[in-house]
């Protein structure tokens, strides 16, 4: 095991620090559609660009539009009935407009676009959240309160309020209410 790994592996083994919390790539649905329709896309591309059946690469770019564009599209018809437009309505729109002018893979391609950008905006948002949880993970539960004759009390750090003296120690958290 390398230095940093080693130093790593001990700050997250030792007694009283929370072990960092990271959301795995493909735990994410998301992730697992865009990959879905983009592995469709390619194999309708193939198919298409390698002289197949015409039926068999418009299956797989359908294919790869139900996989990538399920979600967006009812999250547009969902804005839909709220009688507004959104970006999901407009790329499911343009999708099918494309297909229905026979440009089947150039709507493929803006799913697997979009569905790509949906599944990182996911993966973003995921490692965010990751991130604020580590951070409260090591919020201490209790603070040292120094009370009006100078006496040291250790109290839950939620009973704090603001203008509360604290005593904090080298090494120590702060507890914050």
């Amino acid at each position: 095991m390398s230095v940093p790994a080693l130093a790593m592996h001990a700050a997250a083994t030792a007694p009283g620090v929370a072990a960092m919390r990271r959301t795995r790539i493909w735990a994410l649905p998301e992730i697992r559609w865009a990959a879905v329709a983009l592995v469709l896309f390619l194999g309708g591309l193939a198919a298409q660009l390698a002289g197949g059946p015409t039926g068999l690469w418009w299956a797989l770019y359908l294919a790869c539009y139900v996989c990538g564009g399920w979600e967006p599209g009812l999250a547009g018809l969902q804005a839909l009935r709220e009688k507004s437009l959104d970006v999901d309505l407009l790329m499911v729109v343009a999708a099918i407009g494309a297909a229905a002018i026979g440009q089947v893979t150039d709507g493929a391609l803006l799913i697997v676009i979009f569905a790509t950008s949906g599944a990182l905006e996911a993966f973003a948002t995921a490692r965010t959240e990751d991130s604020v949880r580590g951070l409260l993970d090591l919020a201490p539960e209790t603070a040292t309160r120094l009370d009006a004759d100078g006496h040291e009390d250790q109290v839950q750090a939620v009973d704090l309020v603001v203008g509360d003296l604290l005593v904090v120690r080298p090494g120590e958290r702060i507890g914050c209410g």
